[in-house]
């Protein structure tokens, strides 16, 4: 793709209004401006795929060398720097659903793992 191109389409691209973003001192969420695309992708993999009997929920990392407030990094991964993605996959390793980890909540988080197993393998447990 020609840069031209690229850098028109990234400065008419807008999923959400800026206007309405909550300042960084509040509730604020660093996912605001693409929040809108990540909800719709989410719930549309729910929707479409059926998954199987057999589930697994593990972090990925997508590699970023770029400066960004998401970006993790963890020594002991193959790919050490990039943004974290929790994500419930199928045994055909296809993700029904994922969530972009966007660091610390509070402090200091105990049962992070409990925190995201919980909150992934909830829906499959209210389907029949």
């Amino acid at each position: 793709m020609p840069i031209k191109r690229f850098s028109w389409i990234l400065a008419y691209l807008h999923l959400n209004n800026n206007s309405l973003q909550s300042r960084r001192d509040e509730n604020f969420d660093k996912l605001y401006k693409v929040h809108p695309l990540i909800s719709h992708l989410s719930n549309r993999y729910e929707s479409i795929f059926r998954p199987g009997t057999c589930q697994a929920i593990d972090e990925s990392m997508i590699k970023f060398k770029g400066r960004s407030s998401l970006k993790q990094y963890i020594s002991k991964m193959p790919i050490k720097g990039g943004y974290k993605i929790w994500m419930c996959c199928d045994e055909s390793v296809f993700a029904c659903q994922f969530k972009i980890f966007i660091g610390k909540v509070e402090d200091v988080e105990k049962n992070l793992g409990e925190r995201v197993l919980k909150s992934l393998s909830e829906k499959l447990w209210k389907k029949p």
